[in-house]
């Protein structure tokens, strides 16, 4: 049986319940690269009778592991983890007499409180309604733009604006505390008939991604890293460790 290992598989990243255990994990999508690096510390003495201050003794003094992995796809678990944020699902409903900047110049993009709208009206200062040649809407992205000067007319500013809107998920930036996660890899070593393989994670302190590449000729790629943390929960001389464990089936 080869031992050889060149791992596909599945990533799955949850929260852990007040008893150390996954609290249900979800699926994370196309995960081209995933990555552990574990790493040690040390204390190192040298004797000093020999005139070549040998090496006599290592203490460890710390373990430590990295967790890496790079997500493909923007999904709302992936983006309340890189960005700290907290996915949320907007229902439908409607705005009414949503104010707007005063005043309004044209040309200029103003952006509405929610996306995928319909039905939009403005009404002026004095609750006149402005014919809609006046304005133009993008109803999916939820702005709109004047399209002439309103000087001295019939239409006195500041505007307001009433709209229905549609379902969204939004997901605000570093609206949450750093997170830690647990993270499952069930996998398949294809160098080796595809045997099966899970690998556990217990505790993952998050980093907010570097860089979310929003315009470009390529698919967007984002990374996730992070230190694998001990779960002291767990006996460090038990079965499962303390960090993680790697199961080959």
């Amino acid at each position: 049986m080869s031992a050889y290992f060149s791992g596909q598989g599945r990533v799955f990243i949850g929260t852990r319940d007040p008893n150390g255990h996954a609290d249900g994990l979800q699926f994370v999508g196309n995960v081209p690269e995933l990555r552990i690096s574990p790493s040690v510390e040390t204390l190192e003495h040298q004797e000093a009778q020999s005139g070549q201050r040998l090496t006599d003794l290592q203490i460890l003094r710390s373990i430590s592991a990295e967790f890496t992995c790079v997500l493909e796809e923007l999904l709302p678990v992936n983006l309340a983890l890189a960005l700290y944020g907290n996915a949320l699902t907007v229902a439908p409903g409607t705005v009414t007499d949503e104010r707007l900047p005063n005043p309004l110049k044209p040309g200029h993009l103003y952006p509405l409180a929610k996306q995928n709208v319909s039905d939009v009206v403005l009404q002026d200062a004095h609750n006149a309604i402005l014919p809609a040649a006046q304005y133009s809407v993008n109803a999916r992205h939820g702005s709109l733009t004047l399209l002439d000067a309103i000087t001295g007319g019939p239409y006195v500013q500041p505007f307001q604006a009433s709209y229905s809107y549609g379902a969204a998920q939004s997901t605000a930036m570093f609206t949450q505390p750093l997170p830690e996660r647990w993270i499952r890899f069930e996998g398949l070593n294809t160098a080796n008939a595809n045997r099966e393989v899970v690998i556990d994670l217990y505790r993952v302190s998050i980093n907010p991604t570097r860089e979310l590449s929003l315009i470009s000729d390529e698919l967007m790629r984002f990374e996730l890293s992070g230190r694998v943390l001990a779960d002291l929960s767990k006996p460090s001389t038990g079965d499962l460790g303390q960090f993680g464990r790697m199961v080959l089936l």
